[in-house]
């Protein structure tokens, strides 16, 4: 997180030093034509997956006789490098006992450095998580590289370009890869990760399932990693990513956690399942969100001066839409617990508070490495999970009153931590 924000500071000196370059021309009227067959593509799209996700509960719940199955849906969120301990977690997280062990999501979705987890813990095997925090441990040093020396110049698309991580990344989601990614997309379940529309001020996410499948098919994977570099393309300091016809940044730029609940929207999965399956439950819902950064940073004092004010509040920004992402589906999550007698947890974990990198600068292996060492201490330690919204919350505020811990994250009053979420049926 640290590159972005201190690059994000330096790019005000564009504003300074202003330039020449060759602008992207479009008339408004051809924007807006775009715009509205971006929307009905992204509508296609949307109403697919969730069918898709629909029919595999819908099978789940026949295979197991008719009986309640619980949904697992996993979100990653954005982070830079510090998405090595999402990674950790990921490996930690198989070792962790019972029903605390690592499911097999229905659902994963990813946002900046999130994307680049995300179809490894889609996969979900050990193997497939375990290349990712090789990955992770080894950054290289062409991952980014600045146009020196003139990286500020304003025609430069980007302060940096990063050849060394699109080879990585290349070389890493391979066709095998791909083909793995294939078959799980098969079973119906969704991978989602989400970028910024730059031309259109507005999210967009993808699922990279079907696109995989199709890349197998025709030999082409580029569409699937484009949309992963798109979703972690931080603005100014990567270079932006072209989709179509249109230019994405950051995923993060409109939301840094993905994932939706939308209880009153008829588009909604509640909504959705109800109508589809008018005489069945609401299956059970576990949302585990990793937040790949600490949730308040270290204190610091800021010289008054606007370069080192704009970084520690841009920081500050981030996280409270974070914070303000998850607060919102825990809330949603407790209203349709209590209106429809449903059971969905909401569960959180993050990078600890008091944790401090060994050693300055970002992309660092021993940062890096110490990330994913307490990520896997912490994803094989279930009490290593704060748990926002439950069944129990939902109904009895005297059995489950939230306090703030020392992070600021909302933990149980429970002896001994967390309660096990619902156990999953087999």
């Amino acid at each position: 997180m640290g590159l972005k924000f201190r690059m994000l500071c330096a790019a005000c000196t564009v504003l300074v030093l202003g330039g020449c370059s060759t602008p992207r021309t479009m008339s408004e009227e051809k924007l807006r034509e775009l715009e509205k067959q971006d929307a009905l593509a992204f509508r296609a799209e949307f109403d697919a997956a969730v069918a898709r996700l629909m029919d595999r509960i819908a099978r789940r719940m026949d295979e197991a006789g008719g009986k309640q199955v619980t949904l697992d849906l996993l979100a990653l969120s954005g982070g830079g490098d510090y998405g090595a301990f999402g990674a950790g977690l990921l490996v930690g997280w198989a070792k962790a006992p019972g029903d605390f062990k690592r499911p097999d999501f229905d659902c994963v979705t990813g946002v900046s450095t999130g994307s680049m987890l995300a179809p490894f813990a889609y996969v979900g095997t050990d193997e497939s998580c375990r290349t990712v925090e090789e990955f992770y441990r080894n950054p290289r040093s062409d991952w980014v590289q600045m146009h020196w020396p003139f990286f500020f110049w304003p025609s430069n698309p980007s302060f940096a370009t990063i050849p060394g991580l699109h080879r990585d990344l290349v070389k890493v989601m391979d066709k095998q890869f791909a083909e793995e990614m294939a078959a799980q997309s098969e079973k119906g379940k969704l991978l989602l990760v989400s970028a910024s529309n730059i031309d259109l001020s507005k999210q967009r996410f993808w699922d990279l399932g079907p696109l995989a499948a199709a890349g197998v098919k025709d030999g082409d994977l580029s569409p699937v990693s484009n949309r992963m570099l798109a979703s972690a393309a931080i603005p100014v300091v990567f270079p932006p990513v072209k989709v179509g016809d249109f230019l994405y940044v950051d995923g993060g730029v409109t939301a840094n956690v993905l994932l939706r609940l939308d209880p009153k929207s008829p588009d909604g999965f509640i909504q959705t399942w109800r109508r589809r399956y008018p005489d069945r439950p609401i299956p059970n819902v576990r949302y585990w969100i990793v937040i790949n950064n600490q949730i308040h940073p270290a204190p610091q004092v800021v010289s008054e001066r606007w370069p080192s004010i704009v970084s520690p509040a841009l920081e500050m920004s981030i996280r409270s839409g974070t914070l303000a992402e998850v607060r919102w589906l825990a809330a949603e999550a407790m209203y349709v617990n209590a209106e429809f007698d449903a059971n969905i947890e909401v569960r959180v974990i993050a990078i600890p508070d008091d944790w401090r990198p060994p050693v300055p600068g970002d992309f660092q292996r021993e940062t890096m490495d110490s990330l994913a060492e307490l990520g896997e201490k912490m994803g094989a330690d279930p009490s290593a999970w704060s748990v926002w919204c439950s069944r129990a919350m939902s109904n009895s505020r005297d059995a489950w009153r939230p306090v703030e811990g020392p992070t600021g994250i909302p933990r149980s009053t429970t002896p001994g931590g967390p309660t096990p979420p619902a156990t999953p049926s087999k």
